[in-house]
């Protein structure tokens, strides 16, 4: 029972930390997703619809047309159930359905009888909210309307990566993901050009190691801001950093081979045991070569070789040139 209960907390936290990432809680109205909530209004002739996200115990809503409320407490949402699924929640009849007909939702006013939504899947697999529509009368959809709904989810989620992409991560300072990879390719015309090597540490941060050392268990987004944030300032003005996804991070370090890399890392260790004694991060390098065609096989070299010491525990073989660092203690 218990480890079933810490099951369902680390896979609460998880999908918590996939929303995170998008910095979209709390955040102004945009056209954007107002549009497609409108057009999910439209398409169902519902007198209530909006894009929400499942942060904590409340269910936020970034978009919302009939709605008054900004958020709702989660305990009486009918997202919540819909996150927990992989396919389309649909509920025909509250009052005759006892998984809902005692929500005061339900009961007393708005008097809510039927719910459509779909959860909002990211690239990763997490749930991270929905796109729905309710009505206050019985409702059946047919299976047309229902994958013209599960188009509109995936919009919304395609809506929200390029809106990450167009910015850094606000948590953090790194780059995103598309604007690292457009530095990544630079540094391959320049080594196809003219010879210059440049090198990635890719690294991913062990935020359940880390978090136990440290008095308190601080939030994992704001261990992240600890220990990026100082290595954005860091870095020369021809390196990046950039946010590959949850805590996998990447630097490119230009005119740089990996001798030289592994040198950089080591530094940046030490500077990181002065400023914080119980930090654990997965390190891995690979330098450009010439058979590489584009950004994502050099991320995909560098990301197998991290993916293969946490897999076999091996540490800095030439095979495999992986570090795994307790920041207090060096590689072990």
């Amino acid at each position: 029972m218990r480890n079933g209960k810490r099951l369902l907390f680390e896979a609460e936290a998880a999908r918590q930390f996939a929303l995170d990432r998008y910095d979209i809680v709390d955040t102004p109205e945009e056209e954007r997703f107002d549009h497609i909530t409108m057009v999910m209004k439209q398409t169902l002739d519902a007198p209530f619809a909006g894009i929400a996200f499942m942060d904590g115990d409340r269910l936020w809503f970034k978009s919302k047309a009939g709605v008054t409320a900004n958020e709702i407490p989660r305990d009486i949402a009918f997202c919540d159930f819909a996150i927990a699924r992989q396919g389309v929640t649909i509920i025909q009849d509250a009052l005759q359905d006892e998984r809902f007909r005692e929500n005061p939702v339900v009961t007393s006013s708005p008097f809510l009888r039927s719910y459509i939504g779909v959860p909002l899947m990211t690239p990763d697999g997490y749930n991270i909210g929905t796109l729905f529509a309710i009505d206050i009368v019985p409702r059946r959809y047919d299976d047309a309307k229902v994958e013209r709904i599960r188009q509109l989810a995936e919009l919304v989620i395609h809506e929200l990566e390029l809106r990450q992409q167009s910015e850094k991560d606000r948590l953090t300072g790194a780059m995103s993901r598309s604007g690292f990879g457009l530095e990544m390719q630079k540094a391959m015309s320049l080594h196809e050009r003219q010879g210059v090597k440049s090198t990635i540490v890719i690294f991913d941060v062990d935020l359940d190691k880390t978090a136990s050392k440290r008095f308190g268990h601080p939030s994992g987004n704001a261990l992240l801001k600890s220990i990026i944030r100082p290595l954005v300032r860091r870095l020369r003005r021809s390196d990046h950093i950039g946010r590959l996804g949850g805590t996998q991070f990447a630097v490119l370090l230009t005119y740089t081979v990996e001798a030289q890399a592994r040198e950089a890392s080591e530094k940046m260790r030490k500077e990181a045991e002065l400023a914080d004694r119980a930090t654990y991060v997965d390190v891995a390098f690979c330098e450009v070569t010439p058979a590489m065609g584009a950004w994502d096989d050099w991320l995909d070299q560098a990301s197998l070789k991290l993916l293969a010491a946490k897999g076999t525990g091996r540490i800095d073989t030439d095979e495999t040139p992986v570090r795994r660092y307790n920041m207090a203690g060096g590689a072990g």
